[in-house]
């Protein structure tokens, strides 16, 4: 049971490069990178065991924790500047200037109670609140330009018993894949400060490789979408700057206010059912006379078939008194486009977005039907063959009105994180996390993936933020659905 928390700020400092490491410098902005310019920000919170009271935090942790940083910003110094959007025709862009740039980074103590924060059954939203640092509000310069700072940081000790490491960050800078590359480079560094082991520093070009940023040529743009994107965003900079300040109501969500969240966990054994499922009925003689039916074993990613239960529990899971069965029920998540043969030469290591959306949608009749598992499944592979067939460019113009019209309908799922990120290996010398979150944003059904931390359990863990009544709904249709299996 969650109990009224105290917080208590100790300390609040810049953290920056170390002094003329960087220069001032300024990056321009891809295609991938402006369609985030105004969503909402990532947050993904860290619960690491500490046994320890706060003072032996400060003396023993924090100095680790702000010097590793500090030698992390060095080599990503972008998360430390600002986006600088100026007025029309100029086109925004990331400025790290020398003398002024630097991440904010808060030190709380906290009396919440360590056990209840890292359990994967349901829990308040409001308990983690108090853990999620404020990114400073943009600057407006006098020629109407805005400065908006990318990142922010909070540890947060629960004397005793644990500490937290949140991260809040402007998704403009960069996606997932991005962030994670930031945060495993400061875990290796943190953990090599405190540690001389040969063993450690073998491991280090797993997690301490460089970033390459973007030069203006990195990201191919054959079909000019930039300038697209870019009128679409002068057009709209008003409507979307009350949206990125959560002031405005033209794009919000008609979900009822999420106020739990829960981890689930699909085990490998569960995967390896689903696959075998969903393979055994995928093809029901319906499909199209130029795409024969498939003899050999469906290939089924774990991606695929865990997405695909979620989809249907959560749709299950809605009080549905008042609910059309035409109703379109979307599915959104982003595919991952380095090395796709269009971006071909943007190496794994390329820092910034490069993930393109991918809406799958279905009508609520197919979705809480018999097969309602097997239609999830081939409404998002579809779309993943179809990525792979006709490339990320096609539609790539759309991007940005897709954005508004399909994910702000009243059944919208967004998928968030990836089994392929790692962030249980997130060891920043203290050992590894005991429990890793993304947390959502008041108004709409977020899920994350994530690799299970039991690794004997394998699979992956989900986690789900939902309204009460219909978190205890979507817990029943969850386990009821794995008995089945």
């Amino acid at each position: 049971m969650a109990e009224a928390l105290k917080l208590k700020v100790v300390d609040e400092f810049q953290v920056s490069p170390p002094q003329d490491s960087v220069p001032t410098t300024t990056l321009p902005l891809s295609f991938f990178d402006i369609p985030f310019l105004f969503i909402s920000q990532g947050k993904r919170i860290f619960f690491y065991e500490f046994p320890h009271p706060t003072h032996h935090f400060m003396e023993a942790v924090l100095p680790h924790l702000k010097q590793s940083l500090s030698l992390t910003l060095k080599h990503f110094f972008p998360v430390a500047a600002n986006i600088v959007f100026p007025p029309q025709p100029n086109k925004p862009h990331v400025l790290f200037d020398s003398g002024s740039s630097s991440v904010s980074f808060t030190v709380a103590e906290s009396t919440a109670d360590f056990n209840y924060l890292i359990t994967d059954s349901p829990r308040a939203v409001s308990s983690v609140d108090p853990f999620v640092p404020k990114i400073p509000p943009a600057r407006v310069l006098d020629d109407g330009t805005r400065l908006f700072p990318l990142l922010a940081i909070q540890a947060t000790v629960i004397p005793n018993s644990g500490f937290s490491i949140c991260i809040r960050f402007h998704h403009g800078i960069g996606d997932g894949m991005a962030f994670q590359h930031f945060v495993r480079s400061w875990a290796f560094q943190c953990k090599k400060l405190i540690s001389t082991k040969p063993e450690e520093e073998e491991e280090g070009g797993k997690h301490s490789s460089l970033p390459i940023f973007n030069n203006g040529s990195t990201i191919p743009d054959p079909n000019g979408v930039e300038l697209c994107f870019l009128n679409f965003l002068w057009k709209w900079t008003p409507a979307l700057l009350k949206m990125a300040d959560g002031s405005g109501s033209e794009f919000n969500s008609t979900h009822n206010s999420v106020n739990v969240d829960a981890t689930f966990k699909v085990t490998q054994t569960h995967i390896d059912k689903l696959k075998q499922l969903i393979s055994l009925k995928f093809y029901n003689g319906n499909e199209s006379e130029s795409e024969p039916v498939e003899k050999a074993p469906l290939r089924l990613s774990t991606f695929v078939v865990s997405c695909a239960l979620i989809w249907v529990c959560l749709a299950k899971s809605e009080e549905n008194t008042y609910i059309d069965d035409e109703e379109p029920y979307n599915f959104t998540f982003v595919a991952d486009c380095r090395g796709r043969f269009e971006f071909s030469s943007v190496p794994a290591t390329y820092f910034g977005n490069c993930v393109a959306p991918v809406y799958a949608t279905l009508k609520r009749k197919e979705i809480v039907g018999e097969n309602g598992i097997v239609e999830a499944a081939k409404a998002i592979r579809n779309k993943i063959k179809e990525l792979e067939k006709n490339g990320v460019l096609k539609v790539a113009e759309r991007w940005m009105l897709d954005a508004i019209e399909k994910t702000t309908t009243k059944h919208n799922v967004m998928v968030a994180g990836s089994p392929k990120l790692g962030v249980y290996e997130m060891d920043f010398g203290w050992g590894s996390p005991k429990k890793s979150d993304v947390l959502g944003n008041p108004g709409s059904i977020l899920i994350s993936l994530s690799e299970s931390k039991d690794k004997n359990l394998g699979g992956i863990e989900v986690g789900v933020g939902l309204e009460k009544t219909q978190m205890n709904n979507f817990i029943q249709t969850f386990d009821q659905t794995l008995k089945i299996l």
